[in-house]
């Protein structure tokens, strides 16, 4: 076996030294999409969190379901009011599962049942105001991020956490 002159030693050194660098970079980004997903987690949760959204919720949820824009406005301007509010919050969730900064696993876990019961409450208003405004966009990621937690749960059933994960223990 022929010694290595100290050019192919450099050579080596540099191509090793080059190949632990990307080694490297490959894992600072992992780390660092890891870091942006519990960031937006954390940012989503402070969104459903507080006095604002519970009022909202808690008007929303005396929507009977399946009613008509004309039946929503009847229930008074506080109906329509938290129908805005939490839609905004849920727009801004909804994009952020289609961007995959948050996954549609964890937003279905935690927010899947209030999801589909706002739908189910403002669907029939949110089609009237779609068409009042001009505007087939108006909250287009709450529909979106309904239709998904919907679908998710069509295929794979839904069971409450208190049931689905009575066996888990801490560690």
């Amino acid at each position: 076996m022929a010694a290595l002159s100290l050019q192919d030693w450099l050579s080596l050194i540099s191509t090793i030294a080059i190949v632990v660098a990307l080694l490297f970079a490959g894992v600072q980004v992992r780390e660092a999409t890891h870091a942006r997903r519990d960031q937006a987690a954390v940012a989503m949760l402070q969104s459903s969190q507080g006095e604002g959204w519970t009022h909202s919720m808690d008007a929303v949820s005396r929507i009977p379901p399946g009613l008509d824009a004309a039946q929503i406005d009847a229930q008074g301007e506080q109906a329509a009011a938290a129908l805005v509010d939490f839609a905004v919050r849920l727009e801004t969730i909804g994009y952020m599962v289609f961007s995959r900064l948050v996954s549609l696993e964890m937003v279905d876990d935690l927010l899947g049942g209030v999801i589909l019961v706002f739908w189910s409450r403002a669907y029939g208003w949110v089609v009237r105001e779609r068409v009042r405004t001009g505007n087939g966009k108006l909250f287009e990621w709450c529909e979106w991020l309904a239709d998904r937690v919907g679908e998710r749960r069509a295929m794979r059933g839904h069971e409450p956490a208190h049931l689905k994960h009575r066996g888990w223990r801490a560690r």
